[in-house]
């Protein structure tokens, strides 16, 4: 048992440290490290504590109940229809774009070591095959191949680390907001790097509902990317003058920024390559962890229809749609992304403590005063987070 929580902690882990992570730098390059560091605590802590109160729920119920099942049992078919379409946007819309990642890399990958051509679209669909039937084949394939994609992350990291320590600048870290809006732009980015509320239900089944381990899961797998994300802020904001970090990133948008800005960092091609080799393995992470999190969901929804191909058409369900974008039309859901944050908001924030309070009006136990204010405090995060994903998208 004790092989399956860390490898729980992995997978709770590995689907938040990913994409998020690579544009965390970006969006808060204008904020600060002090800044930035703020917002990280005040977002783990809300969806760590989310995380928790499904954990109270499922003394209650079985655990091989999944979300729907959750949400038709307390919140009704409108909540439970909210709930369904929130966690298939927002998982469809990563899956497409780690698809599409994937395969970039993958398309890299051959085309220097065999010297031709290779269609990018081929490497998307040979990478979708991969990691798919892993998450279809079962839950403890996901668990291994996570463990092997994990260690090799951190061993990237820690080697990037080691050599970007020399270049970090103490005043760089104090360096504060240059304005509000840049503070807004900085909140969705912050909340969807601990996107792991999708792979709930997968983890409570994959631990036997025990609640002691999933209790440690859920609070050690949140908190190491908080760790992680605290050192990778240190290393790039306290390596980069903020003023010339901005300049970098208005004159190259998204990741190729944050590239430009690391060549700009050191002219060792080492500090390149263990970038370009930690977002590989971050990609990967975060595919197998988000994408079995809609898998189980399917699962969940046709538990009463297909039970002898069940698994089949789970995976036709969860991955087609995904891949037929990535292959076909990349931008449609570049533009979905857009709206991520607020889909993250309902199904991590919303959902978890609606869900709560009905579970404990109907099993007619005590909301505590301190309950109570943190899920206040909660749902006013809930509504900054979608304010301020508006605010970015309009701006």
């Amino acid at each position: 048992m004790k092989s399956k929580l860390l490898g729980s902690i992995l997978i709770i882990a590995g689907s938040s440290i990913g994409g998020g992570m690579l544009a965390m730098p970006i969006t808060s390059a204008g904020i600060g490290f002090i800044g930035s560091s703020i917002l990280l605590f005040s977002i783990w802590f809300a969806m760590c504590y989310t995380a928790l109160l499904m954990v109270k729920i499922y003394d209650y119920n079985d655990k091989e109940a999944g979300f729907d099942t959750l949400t038709r049992k307390y919140a009704g078919y409108a909540l439970n229809r909210i709930a369904g379409a929130s966690l298939m946007f927002l998982i469809y819309g990563l899956t497409a774009a780690y698809m599409t990642g994937g395969g970039t890399i993958l398309q890299e990958i051959l085309s220097k070591s065999f010297t031709v051509a290779i269609d990018t679209r081929i490497c998307i669909l040979l990478f979708s095959i991969v990691f798919s039937g892993i998450v279809i084949f079962s839950t403890q394939m996901v668990d291994w191949f996570t463990r092997v994609l994990f260690i090799a992350k951190l061993i990237f990291f820690v080697l990037l680390i080691a050599l970007l320590i020399p270049l970090v600048d103490g005043q760089n870290l104090l360096s504060m907001p240059l304005s509000k809006g840049l503070i807004l732009t900085a909140i969705p980015a912050v909340f969807t790097s601990f996107g792991f509320h999708g792979s709930i239900p997968s983890i409570v089944n994959y631990l036997d509902g025990k609640k002691k381990l999933l209790k440690q899961a859920f609070v050690l797998g949140s908190l190491l990317p908080l760790v992680i994300y605290l050192i990778w802020q240190v290393m790039v904001l306290g390596s980069l003058d903020q003023t010339l970090f901005m300049s970098i990133l208005q004159e190259n948008l998204g990741l190729k920024g944050l590239i430009m800005s690391i060549r700009e960092i050191s002219t060792d091609s080492h500090v390149e390559n263990l970038f370009s080799l930690f977002a590989a393995a971050a990609l990967g992470t975060s595919y197998l962890g988000v994408s079995i999190g809609l898998f189980d969901y399917y699962q969940d929804l046709f538990r009463n229809k297909n039970k002898k191909n069940i698994k089949f058409w789970s995976g036709i369900s969860t991955f087609i749609p995904p891949l037929l974008f990535a292959l076909f039309y990349p931008q449609g859901f570049t533009i979905a992304l857009g709206y991520a944050a607020i889909a993250g908001v309902i199904l991590a924030l919303i959902i978890p403590t609606v869900l709560y309070i009905k579970a404990m009006k109907v099993h007619e136990q005590t909301i505590s005063i301190v309950e109570k204010l943190i899920i206040a405090f909660i749902f006013l995060l809930a509504m900054v987070i979608v304010i301020a994903q508006f605010y970015t998208v309009t701006n």
